[in-house]
């Protein structure tokens, strides 16, 4: 196939490798962007940046009229493929990255039928070559695993970015989601019982969710409560990877979300980095019950005849599987030395450095 709609769509996908965490090009990736976007929008996101950029520069730099390409822009937003933040100067808009981004919004934009259930079949095998590889490759993690507060409620050492209450708390603009990862997975008749309701969004990106109809705006005594039900249903507090004003808290499960399947499905150790703790049984305490085995969302624990076994290199430091054990055999315990996570800017500039993107 050869000519115009095919030109526009493969520079928009090499526009969406340019992103910091890039979009692994294949045919895997064109599928899913051939669906998405009409051969029209295709031509413009293809030159959009992904930050924000008033719509007139964007007109501008296109050669076109910012009211001829208004219409594309607010039907690309209204898909989950652009971001557009609202001034009273005018519109400022971006091209959403693959992932997380792209990924995510166009299926919390797209109505239940037989267009979503094909497009998460056309991501779901985008994964592995693509998603997923983008995150394993990465060179430093883009998310971080921060443990679950009833696990080291004791810990002198703990510090405000190991803490999911205190993440929360940084932020004016709090919403909660449903998860992506398991909803599409139900979707594709695969998925597992833990809570949709549990995903939390912040600062800009949540004002815009929640304008766009996707996100419920949510107090901080809302936001904490979804995290105790998150914790209680036994998943890890997933956050991007940088110091402060994280843009997202995911609970998430071994089995279906993007993050965790790097290590679960990819096999790769380190794609998400552990928290600054670590599981370790008393030996002496442990009945070999099984139920920190069960707690663990990425197998990191082991039964032997009679006592518990912790991978040390595979251990997320959630704390879940201390907060499983009816024998408390299980503490964390903090880790040598970790490095902490970046500021948002550095992150961003260590990935887009290590790919070549300016």
């Amino acid at each position: 196939m050869t000519g115009p709609a095919q030109d526009a769509h493969e520079a928009l996908a090499q526009n969406l490798d340019r992103s910091p965490l890039g979009a692994p090009q294949g045919p895997e990736l064109m599928a899913i962007l051939r669906e998405l976007f009409t051969p029209a929008e295709a031509a413009v996101a293809a030159a959009m940046p992904f930050k924000p950029v008033r719509q007139s520069a964007l007109a501008e730099k296109l050669g076109r009229s910012a009211e001829e390409i208004g219409p594309l822009l607010e039907a690309m937003t209204a898909k989950g493929l652009v971001y557009r933040r609202r001034t009273p100067g005018g519109g400022y808009y971006s091209l959403l990255p693959m992932a997380p981004g792209m990924a995510e919004a166009q299926f919390w934009a797209m109505a239940p039928g037989a267009a979503k259930l094909k497009m998460a079949q056309l991501f779901e095998a985008y994964y592995e070559p693509g998603v997923g590889k983008a995150f394993a490759d990465a060179p430093t993690p883009y998310s971080r695993v921060i443990p679950v507060g009833r696990a080291i409620e004791n810990s002198q050492e703990i510090l405000p970015v190991e803490r999911a209450e205190e993440l929360i708390r940084q932020h004016e603009h709090l919403a909660l989601i449903d998860c992506y990862c398991r909803a599409q997975a139900q979707l594709l008749g695969k998925g597992c019982d833990a809570p949709l309701d549990v995903c939390m969004i912040f600062g800009p990106f949540a004002q815009f969710a929640v304008e766009q109809g996707w996100a419920q705006a949510m107090d901080q005594a809302g936001m904490l409560e979804a995290l105790k039900r998150a914790e209680e249903a036994g998943l890890v507090h997933v956050v991007d990877n940088v110091a402060e004003k994280v843009n997202f808290l995911c609970n998430c499960c071994g089995c279906c979300c993007m993050f965790l399947q790097t290590i679960t499905r990819l096999n790769r150790r380190g794609a998400v980095s552990q928290a600054a703790y670590l599981a370790q049984v008393d030996q002496d305490e442990c009945t070999a019950c099984g139920e920190c085995a069960d707690a663990c969302q990425v197998a990191a624990v082991r039964v032997d005849e009679d006592y518990a076994v912790v991978d040390d290199e595979l251990c997320l430091g959630c704390g879940q599987c201390a907060t499983a054990c009816p024998s408390e055999a299980i503490s964390m315990t903090r880790r040598e030395a970790r490095p902490l996570p970046a500021h948002h800017g550095v992150l961003q500039a260590q990935l887009a450095a290590a790919r070549g993107v300016e």
